[in-house]
């Protein structure tokens, strides 16, 4: 009995002692947080602002602050604050306050606006707060003592923790802005005079991007001139413009103004985007630069706008782009690159090939015959479309249109060696030589009287064929001088060449000439 009596007393004195001790904290949270905010203000060398104070009682014992604002550098004279948050939770050891010491263990931020400027010159809206940790830190280093002042507080935290916030940062000298938003920061053992291990999750989302369940994991340094984040950053997807992707991963480096991502993968069009992007969005150097490698991408799932042909095949590329920064009107047609490209098993849209040599050749061979090619051979005259087993090359892009050299075109009764440009307007201009296959030769030439002018050196029909128009509507016509060419095998050499040419040219799409 006597041991439960004792334990009832100790336990009561506990409690009053709490209590007590919670009604000090109250009386300090509500007459002394202009105190506090000043001496928290001269740590950060910012002024704080609050609308009001008060105790939170739960899990642990702290202070409450409401309508939280940190000022910017007067430098910057933005007229907005640095910082706002909704509310700020400080978890605080209560002994030390009671004795009039402020040493906090964690610091939760709710709906925090962080706004980061980078004015033309270069210099970044935090700059301040980063050279007065570097001067705290020397003072350190030389055994300095300490400022005297009765609520100084150490701001040694084991935890600062953000939930649901936004940051912006805004680049003065490109006029570009970077939203990030559904912001979760944890970061243990935070110092503004230290690197600071940290998580982050986040959203964002834009007029041309959106990147959904953002998870990075690295190392925030505010010690050096320039501040910098390593670490590594996965997006369960999103959208790039109209296209869809799948999960990414990267190692990531940022050094306002410059963004790097390394050993980057993304989901793509049923495949996989490998490679390394920079982006410098100011300063000298500033644009974008990067060297993918795509392997595996389904052409048929890129999104078309209404009207346009939906291409179909599996695409492997190697590009190196570099130039200007996406997001103004200058980036697609500043874009330069090269690299080269294998697409398997697809289909080139409107493109009828078959259709010029069934134009070109009809009056040689005659309904019935033309007919039987459909079937025989689909690849090239059963539709408008021109279907292929491997189309690869090389390419280069410059001043808005991709050049190519060196294209090759091949399907199960035809190749076809090419070389010109394609607009990224969709505009078309290519010379194509076309050659049907041993078989495809027999069937459309037996042993007609034109067949020696017609065919290569290997026997086989080689039409030259020029491609313009759009990739909506492509125009296929003959080379003028293979017109010449044909009518002076068919008319060994009398007076009727010229109508001939004329003929063919009309058949293909030519325009007509008056004799």
């Amino acid at each position: 009995m006597r041991a439960g009596r004792r334990a009832a007393l100790v336990l009561t004195g506990v409690g009053l002692a709490g209590v007590a001790a919670l009604g000090g904290l109250a009386y300090l949270a509500a007459t002394r947080s202009d105190r506090l905010l000043a001496a928290a203000g001269r740590a950060l060398g910012r002024e704080l602002h609050i609308e009001r104070a008060g105790v939170l009682v739960g899990g642990t014992i702290g202070v409450g602050l409401w309508g939280v604002r940190i000022a910017d550098d007067p430098a910057f004279a933005t007229g907005e604050p640095f910082v706002a948050a909704r509310t700020v939770e400080m978890g605080v050891r209560l002994w030390p306050l009671l004795r009039g010491r402020l040493i906090v263990d964690r610091i939760v931020v709710d709906q925090p606006v962080v706004r980061l400027v980078r004015a033309a010159d270069g210099r970044l809206n935090f700059d301040s707060l980063r050279a007065g940790a570097r001067a705290g830190r020397r003072a350190q280093d030389d055994d300095a003592p300490a400022p005297a002042h009765p609520l100084a507080p150490p701001f040694q935290l084991a935890l600062l923790s953000l939930r649901d916030g936004t940051i912006r940062f805004d680049d003065r000298e490109s006029r570009r802005t970077l939203v990030l938003d559904e912001v979760t920061l944890d970061a243990g053992q935070p110092q503004m005079g230290a690197p600071m291990p940290v998580t982050v999750r986040a959203r964002v989302a834009g007029a041309d991007v959106r990147l959904d369940g953002i998870v990075s994991e690295g190392v925030l340094d505010l010690t050096t001139d320039r501040a910098s984040y390593q670490g590594t950053v996965h997006a369960d997807g999103g959208t790039l413009g109209p296209l869809p992707v799948g999960a990414a991963d990267a190692r990531i480096a940022l050094r306002p103004p410059t963004v790097t991502l390394d050993t980057m993968q993304v989901a793509v069009l049923g495949g996989a985007i490998t490679g390394r992007a920079q982006l410098q969005s100011g300063g000298e150097g500033d644009g974008f630069r990067a060297e993918i490698d795509g392997r595996d991408l389904a052409l048929e799932r890129l999104p078309v706008r209404g009207g346009r042909p939906r291409p179909a095949g599996r695409l492997t590329l190697h590009v190196a782009l570099d130039g200007p920064a996406p997001g103004g009107d200058t980036f697609l047609p500043g874009l330069r690159g090269s690299g080269r490209f294998e697409v398997a098993e697809g289909k080139i849209a409107n493109l009828r090939l078959g259709g010029a040599l069934r134009d070109l050749l009809g009056p040689l061979l005659g309904a019935e015959k033309v007919e039987r090619l459909r079937t025989r051979y689909p690849d090239v005259f059963a539709g408008d479309d021109l279907p292929f087993t491997a189309f690869s090359g090389s390419a280069r892009l410059a001043a808005g249109r991709i050049r190519s050299e060196d294209f090759v075109l091949a399907g199960a009764s035809y190749q076809a060696h090419g070389s010109g440009t394609l607009g990224l307007d969709g505009a078309l201009d290519a010379l194509v030589r076309l050659s049907a296959s041993a078989a495809l030769t027999d069937d459309l030439l037996g042993h007609s009287a034109a067949r020696p002018a017609l065919v290569d050196e290997q026997g086989r029909l080689t039409v030259p064929l020029r491609v313009g128009g759009t990739l909506e509507h492509p125009r296929v016509t003959p080379d003028p001088a293979f017109a010449g060419q044909v009518a002076t095998a068919l008319l060994g050499g009398t007076s009727l060449e010229d109508v001939a040419g004329t003929v063919l040219q009309k058949l293909l799409g030519g325009k007509k000439r008056r004799r």
